[in-house]
C-alpha cells in the first residue's frame, strides 16, 4: 500500500476539526465532510490542529506550510518558510486542472511530509 502525504486542512478552522468548544455551522460541517470524504478517498490523514501546533513548535522544518491566499496577502505577511499557492474558494477551484498541476508541482514527491494549507 502507498504510503500518501499527510494533509492538514488548517482552513477549515481549529474549532471545527478538533470538534471542541462551539458546533460547526452548517456550511462549516459540509465543507468539514467534504474534506473528510476527499481525504479518505485520496488516503489521506487528517490531523488535529493541536497536533501541528505541537510539531511546528518543536520543528517548524517538519511541517510544509502552504499559503493559499492571494499573492498580495502573501507579500503583506505570510509563516515564514510557507510558499504561496493562491487559490480562489470557489466551487470550480478543487477541479481547476491549473490548480491540480501546480499542486502536485508544488509538494513534489514525498509523500510522507506533513503538509499544511492556509
Amino acid at each position: 500500500m502507498v504510503t500518501r502525504a499527510k494533509v492538514v486542512f488548517v482552513l477549515l478552522g481549529c474549532l471545527v476539526l478538533s470538534g471542541t468548544a462551539h458546533a460547526a455551522t452548517e456550511p462549516q460541517a459540509q465543507a468539514l465532510a467534504q474534506v473528510q470524504a476527499e481525504a479518505k478517498k485520496g488516503n489521506y490523514q487528517l490531523i488535529a490542529p493541536e497536533t501541528i501546533k505541537t510539531q511546528f513548535l518543536e520543528n517548524p522544518a517538519s511541517l510544509f506550510l502552504v499559503d493559499t491566499r492571494q499573492e498580495w496577502e502573501y507579500q503583506r505577511e505570510h509563516i515564514k518558510g510557507a510558499v504561496n499557492l493562491p487559490v480562489t474558494p470557489t466551487w470550480w477551484t478543487q477541479y481547476s486542472p491549473w490548480v491540480r498541476s501546480e499542486m502536485k508541482k508544488l509538494l513534489g514527491p514525498d509523500k510522507k511530509r506533513h503538509v499544511g494549507f492556509y
